[in-house]
Parts: C-alpha cells; sequence; structure tokens
C-alpha cells in the first residue's frame, strides 16, 4: 500500500550548500545531494517537499522547526555546519518539539557515536567485535590486552574521516604517533583495536521493533596492489581518482548460507543494542577460511566453518545516496530507491509498516 500524500520537510546542514561543486571538463558540474534527491523522489511519488538547511544556531534552528508545519521531517542533518557532534542536539530538539522525524532518536546518536561506548554493549548479547582500547589525552579510557597490528580511528567521526593507510600501526613507536595525530587534528579520543585483516562488509538494516537486515554488500578490495591497504580510507570513499574509490561494491556469492543469516542475525542484534530505529547499517570485518590451489574454500559450505566476522560499527545515520550500500542492498531486496525513501518516511509516521517489494 502507498504512502498517503504527505507535507515532508527534508532538513539537511546548511554548510551542505556551501560545497564548492566539481569541475568537469572545464565546467563546474554540480553534484545532486543527498537531500536533492531524497527531495526529488519523494516529489515525484506526489507528496509536498520542502527543504529547509538547519540553522547551526541553536536558536535560530529551534525558530525554523517551530514554524515548520510538515507532517513529518526527513531528516539527514549529520552536523551543524560541519560540527558532526551536533547530530544528536538536532534529533533531541526536533523530539523536544514533538516533530515526527525519519531515522534514529537522539539517544540511538548518542549511543553509535560513540564508538567505544557501542562495543561495550556489544559485549552485554555476546556479539563479536575487535578488543579494543580507548585513550583521550592523557588517560586511558578503557583497555583490553592488544595485540599488534592495530587500527587506530577518532572515537566518534564518521565518513571515514581521520582514516588513511597510517592508520594501520605495526609498533608502539607508530601507535604513539597515531594517537598524538588523532587527539591534535581532531580533537578527539582515539580508538584503538585490534586490525582484522579481511573483507569489508556492510548490512543495512531497517525498522523499528521488528526490523530486516537487508542483503550483504562488500566492498571488494581484493584487486587492489599489495601495498595499499584494503580499509575504508576517506580517499577511498571521496577521492574518485583513487584505486580503492573505483573498487567495485557487490552481493558476495561465496559465503553460506549459514553465516550469511548469522550475519545479518549479528546485525539486527547490534541494531537493536544500540536502541536504533528507521533504518541504520552495520559495518564489519569478515575472515573468510583459505582457499585451495583450485581457488575453492577448503571448508564444506553447509559447515560454515572458518568463517569468522566481527563488528567494527554501527551508522545510525548512513549515507541514503542512490548508489550508496544502503539502497544498493534494498534494490536487492526488491525495495527500488523511491521506494526505500518512501518507505522511511513510513517508518517515522506509523511505527512498522510491512516491507513492500
Amino acid at each position: 500500500m502507498a504512502l498517503e500524500k504527505t507535507k515532508i520537510t527534508v532538513l539537511y546542514d546548511s554548510a551542505d550548500a556551501t560545497l564548492k561543486p566539481p569541475i568537469v571538463d572545464g565546467k563546474r558540474d554540480k553534484p545532486v545531494l543527498v537531500h536533492e534527491q531524497i527531495a526529488d523522489v519523494l516529489t515525484k511519488r506526489g507528496h509536498h517537499v520542502t527543504l529547509l538547511p538547519a540553522e547551526p544556531k541553536a536558536r535560530a534552528l529551534s525558530a525554523q522547526l517551530e514554524k515548520d508545519q510538515s507532517d513529518v521531517i526527513f531528516n539527514v542533518c549529520e552536523s551543524l555546519n560541519w560540527e558532526s557532534q551536533h547530530e544528536k542536539h538536532v534529533a533531541a530538539l526536533l523530539e523536544l518539539l514533538g516533530k515526527p522525524f525519519t531515522g534514529s532518536t537522539a539517544l540511538g546518536l548518542s549511543l553509535a557515536k560513540d564508538k567505544g561506548l557501542a562495543k561495550k554493549l556489544f559485549a552485554f548479547p555476546g556479539l563479536p567485535y575487535p578488543k579494543f582500547s580507548v585513550m583521550e589525552a592523557g588517560k586511558v579510557q578503557w583497555s583490553e590486552n592488544l595485540q599488534f597490528p592495530l587500527f587506530v580511528k577518532p572515537l566518534s567521526e564518521d565518513a571515514s574521516i581521520g582514516i588513511d593507510a597510517k592508520a594501520i600501526v605495526h609498533n608502539i613507536k607508530e601507535l604513539l604517533e597515531r594517537i598524538s595525530y588523532i587527539h591534535t587534528e581532531f580533537r578527539s579520543a582515539a580508538l584503538i583495536e585490534e586490525y582484522i585483516d579481511g573483507r569489508e562488509i556492510y548490512v543495512a538494516v531497517l525498522g523499528n521493533e521488528k526490523p530486516v537486515a537487508l542483503p550483504i554488500v562488500e566492498w571488494d578490495f581484493s584487486k587492489l596492489s599489495p601495498d595499499q591497504p584494503r580499509i575504508a580510507t576517506s580517499e577511498a570513499k571521496w577521492d574518485e581518482e583513487s584505486d580503492a574509490f573505483k573498487a567495485p561494491e557487490i552481493f558476495p556469492t561465496d559465503i553460506p548460507p549459514s553465516v550469511c543469516k548469522k550475519i545479518q542475525d549479528t546485525a539486527i542484534s547490534a541494531y537493536q543494542a544500540l536502541q536504533l530505529r528507521g533504518y541504520g547499517r552495520v559495518d564489519m570485518r569478515l575472515k573468510s577460511p583459505p582457499k585451495n590451489e583450485n581457488g575453492a574454500q577448503t571448508t564444506p559450505e553447509h559447515e560454515g566453518a572458518g568463517w569468522e566476522f566481527y563488528i567494527i560499527e554501527a551508522n545510525p545515520n548512513p549515507y541514503l545516496d542512490k548508489k550508496a550500500e544502503v539502497a544498493l542492498a534494498a534494490q536487492k531486496h526488491g525495495l527500488k530507491y523511491p521506494q526505500l525513501i518512501e518507505y522511511i518516511v513510513e517508518l517515522a509516521l506509523t511505527g512498522q509498516p510491512k516491507v513492500a517489494k
């Protein structure tokens, strides 16, 4: 059943509008930003849509939202003036004003954005994650017994901010240098975790009380040269000229069905542990068993033996671009991009509609 025609406001960071478009063939090529994509598909489906760039000042933003007369806010505001720590504050303000909105609550955003706290919450239901430590300037918040190589990144950033080839460290000297870099460049605590040498996979989750895991998407780095890190660096995500950026995102076919189900069930459990709602994406690293000389897995498929996976983080407000992981997985599941966007609105308004295909 299609969603009835609705008044929808798409809320986004006003700083996004100041981004300079890239130069293509000597001309400025205006990119279609995700809030514009969302507004476009909702308008084409007959809804009355307003684009609202969020004012960075709290009082001005509050006044904006109080004047808004829409039925629901489509919230893709991940920061205020590019300050990502305000993402949860935007959701909190929407809650205080009693405005229905898409995506997770302020609580869910807070739990998921603190990657160290999120891992502690994963421990209660026994979900797999790499051993980790959290270090602020001058003190250790938490530490397990760790073994090199280690992966070091900012505690609360997303979009691979602060992640490059030097994020993987192999000795104490490299570790101390990287921690200092995170502290000084990003004014952030450092998350230090054991590096999982494996495959990069993503599981999108849709829903509120009864979430559904979508098909697994893999960012396939297998064809990169041996000297390039097989991780989702900021260069891999945003530099269109890099080899990693050009690496394909695929739906892996070699993972046994029983392992796929365990991965998807784990993603749902992580989503629920962090009290996420609407939609989200759980990022994992997958270690597959070795292959024989013929390229086949050395363990029988039905056993699922030799497969290991670890939760790296859960993204409560993943990128909703029509070419990104959530949209790709939804398409594979049977939800075209316009249906996905409308379904997210429906989740905000009605709680838990049936996933339409």
